[in-house]
């Protein structure tokens, strides 16, 4: 007994040293772009946008516009339908695989690019004319709606349609999976006021986890995915991490990651800190078999990276991060998809996870889950008299 509180009060010193040294460090000022720099200095941009910009001059990845609102397209597409293909559906019993995996992915991860949902409901193997298709009968049916952003800012990309579920389809999915969908997840098209759609921030946050997510169903790696679960710690607390899920490395391996989603916004800097000091408190009150391998942070630009791995390494010392952008990630997953920074070196260097590429030959998640067995009891019916 003396001996473990020894060990115990050890670690804890050791602990608190570590926290002390680090403290010394001094947070690392914002890098401010020069107006000559600003990538969108032709446009009509905010005045905060010096406040947001990437450190190298880059604009805002895909899912990162701070400025952005959304836009629904072709509200009344489906209106009136929902309810009279949801009767015929449950009346008739023909649900159809894709229109319930859709759902389901839909029920789950609230909003998900047209990309997204190909490699998430579909077999890689579908051409992209097969998925426009099928998510265009949805949309006339009224299970999902589209909608996608405007900005003040101009760019070059091209905006993908963003699809949710409509009350009805939300409706088939507490019929069929007896749960009820949240109300952040039911989506109701209405031709907003020019500018006054609700800011896209919260949905970007999802859209680039969702891109995450669906890269490990393509390889076939991911056993589960939880959106912002409520982790119950040993003491009784609780924290809840933007995404938690857990791979598969091999037969009877697995590995269980957080995510941490990061978008810049009023006193985005703040934010990042106390989210950073919350992990590490939720950290250091887990057993070590209940830590995550690491923890994800998906940034909006590498250039991000220097800065959000110094609070890291200042707010959470003792957790294990990798790093990675959108722009990386829309690539899909490969060796250069996560990133470590070198303290000692001041540079970003490629941080391979070798079980999260393609072609990796441990057992699959498909494997894993054909070896789940419905074995059921047949009733003998002749026991019975009519």
């Amino acid at each position: 007994m003396t001996t473990s509180l020894l060990n115990f009060d050890n670690i804890e010193r050791e602990r608190e040293e570590k926290r002390e040294a680090v403290s010394k460090t001094a947070i690392p000022e914002l890098v401010t772009v020069s107006p000559e720099a600003n990538p969108y200095k032709d446009s009509r941009f905010p005045n905060d946008i010096y406040d947001y910009l990437l450190p190298d001059g880059s604009r805002f990845g895909l899912f990162a516009d701070p400025y952005a609102t959304m836009k629904y397209v072709d509200v009344s597409l489906g209106a009136r339908n929902g309810r009279y293909w949801l009767e015929q559906r449950l009346e008739d019993h023909t649900f159809t695989e894709r229109e319930i995996k859709l759902m389901l992915f839909l029920s789950e991860h609230r909003v998900a690019t047209r990309n997204q949902i190909s490699k998430v409901v579909f077999p890689e193997t579908d051409k992209k004319s097969i998925v426009i298709d099928f998510l265009q009968k949805c949309r006339k049916r009224g299970i999902i709606c589209a909608f996608s952003w405007v900005s003040p800012l101009e760019d070059e990309f091209k905006k993908p349609l963003i699809y949710g579920l409509t009350r009805p389809g939300a409706e088939a999915v507490s019929i069929l999976f007896h749960k009820q969908v949240e109300e952040d997840f039911q989506f109701h098209p209405i031709n907003f006021p020019a500018g006054r759609g609700p800011n896209m921030n919260t949905f970007y946050l999802d859209l680039i986890a969702n891109e995450l997510y669906s890269e490990l169903v393509r390889i076939d790696r991911v056993i589960s995915w939880q959106r912002r679960p409520q982790l119950r710690l040993p003491d009784g607390g609780q924290h809840h991490p933007a995404a938690v899920f857990e791979v598969i490395k091999d037969d009877a391996d697995f590995r269980v990651f957080w995510v941490e989603t990061i978008r810049v916004g009023k006193d985005w800097i703040n934010r990042v800190m106390l989210r950073f000091k919350r992990t590490q408190s939720a950290y250091e009150r887990l057993s070590l078999y209940q830590r995550p391998a690491r923890v994800i942070i998906i940034v909006d630009g590498d250039s991000r990276i220097p800065l959000l791995a110094k609070l890291a390494e200042e707010y959470m010392p003792d957790v294990k991060c990798r790093f990675t952008s959108d722009e990386r990630l829309l690539q899909g997953l490969s060796p250069d998809t996560f990133i470590s920074w070198s303290n000692e070196e001041q540079v970003m260097k490629v941080s391979k996870i070798p079980f999260l590429q393609e072609g990796y030959e441990g057992m699959t998640a498909s494997e894993y889950h054909s070896k789940q067995q419905f074995n059921v009891e047949e009733e003998d019916m002749d026991e019975y008299e009519e």
